[in-house]
């Protein structure tokens, strides 16, 4: 299925227009869009993104659709879909109209996410999208706050959930922590997982206490450690966790009754930092200074110390939209670089490249995680022959392929890297390109 569903908007010729330009964006993700798209298509693709009639929604449409597919066939029963933001420097683009404050005199644009991901972290795809300014052209309604993002993104969750046979967990971090996201309606289907950290009061089920959050872990239940992967620093580590765990009942501000407002259903996971080492060689990273604790409110069940750790779990799994967020900016595409003349073209644009990012980072937990499937399975055999030509070696897995691909760039595994991360991929795929591109000249084929 096509990631550009254009029809009924367009005429077919503007999704293959779409498509042509995607397949040339992954082919070449560390050039800059004038040089991606060449000087003629990169006018037909720049008018593609300021026509009036194009908007994230419409650019989204057959991405979300095949997002929606892959979930349904992803292994396990349940997916994640994690929700964050992020901000987009334009400072130096003095003529694009439109833009907002971020802070301060920085001037630019937020977005916020929701990426699905399955159980193991492949990262599925975008299920939403929001675009926003503060004294711009994309300013929020008069009244509404910008914390009504987190209840945007559950009902474009609830929108799609609504369809699945999955069950989909709806993972925020601590700026999710918001009273009125815990108590909003969600599908039979959808369950929460926020990482809180006001001070709220929490009656405790079962022991009747009512205390803040700091002080809630000793009276719930200890349920041993677990050990989880993270992003910290830029880097991967793995963290050990003391949990601990119960059913609580989230008290509402000050102006409201308890009795009447505070939460039903929900448990508190409190996940502490004991340990933090390097995955691959074991180097102890612990700091007392930098370590964390997880305060996890959420729906879902905590009866057994499988079901506790799977919440820890999950919520780690969020660190992959923030991933996501490094893909689409210093990461690989740089799209803090485009120049367009307002922020509608610009939108338009970044939530093309969300796609494009969706991809990057996809192949590279792939290469990471399943790195023994087939390379055909990414890619096509005249790549494969090529990367064999190159490597002189004989190219079988993903694993291979990718090898052989980040070796043209002077990649070496090591125990403490094996695998490139998503910018040593981007750097190696376009470095790939050219050598395509040459190859098929000499070999009287039709370049792309």
């Amino acid at each position: 299925m096509s990631e550009f569903i254009t029809q009924g908007t367009f005429r077919p010729q503007v999704q293959k227009s779409l498509e042509l330009a995607y397949s040339l964006a992954l082919s070449k993700p560390n050039l800059s869009f004038s040089q991606c798209m060449g000087n003629s298509f990169r006018q037909t693709v720049a008018g593609l993104f300021s026509h009036t009639k194009m908007n994230k929604d419409v650019m989204l449409l057959g991405h979300i659709q095949a997002t929606r597919e892959r979930a349904e066939t992803t292994d396990g029963d349940y997916v994640i879909a994690a929700q964050d933001t992020t901000y987009y420097n334009y400072s130096g683009q003095k003529k694009m109209s439109g833009l907002g404050v971020i802070q301060g005199k920085v001037r630019g644009v937020m977005q916020h996410n929701v990426l699905l991901v399955n159980e193991l972290g492949l990262p599925l795809g975008l299920l939403g999208q929001q675009y926003w300014t503060r004294k711009g052209g994309l300013n929020w309604p008069k009244g509404e706050k910008e914390s009504s993002k987190w209840l945007k993104g559950l009902d474009a969750i609830n929108q799609q959930a609504s369809q699945s046979s999955k069950c989909f967990v709806s993972v925020e971090d601590r700026e999710g922590d918001v009273f009125s996201l815990f108590k909003a309606p969600r599908e039979p289907n959808v369950e929460l997982l926020v990482r809180v950290y006001q001070a709220r009061n929490l009656e405790v089920i079962g022991s009747q206490v009512v205390c803040k959050l700091p002080e809630v872990s000793s009276h719930l239940k200890d349920y041993g450690t677990n050990r989880v992967r993270i992003y910290r620093h830029n880097r991967e580590v793995e963290v050990t966790l003391r949990l601990r765990a119960g059913a609580v009942n989230v008290y509402p501000e000050k102006d409201l009754s308890p009795s009447k407002h505070k939460t039903q259903g929900l448990s508190l996971v409190v996940a502490q930092e004991i340990s933090c080492v390097d995955p691959q060689t074991q180097e102890d990273l612990f700091c007392p200074k930098e370590a964390t604790t997880w305060y996890l409110l959420t729906s879902l069940p905590i009866d057994t110390p499988e079901q506790v750790i799977r919440v820890t779990r999950f919520y780690a799994l969020r660190w992959q939209v923030e991933r996501f967020h490094y893909t689409l900016k210093s990461g690989a595409l740089q799209v803090e670089k485009l120049q367009f003349d307002d922020i509608h073209t610009l939108v338009n644009a970044l939530t093309f490249y969300s796609v494009v990012g969706w991809q990057l980072l996809a192949l590279t937990h792939a290469v990471r995680e399943n790195s023994e499937q087939s390379a055909q399975a990414v890619f096509d055999e005249s790549e494969v022959m090529l990367l064999q030509k190159v490597s002189s070696k004989k190219i079988v897995s993903i694993a291979d392929a990718v090898y052989a691909l980040t070796k043209l760039i002077g990649f070496a595994p090591s125990k403490k890297q094996p695998f490139p991360g998503v910018k040593v991929l981007a750097t190696a795929i376009d470095r790939f390109f050219f050598m395509k591109l040459g190859f098929l000249g000499s070999s009287g084929l039709e370049g792309p």
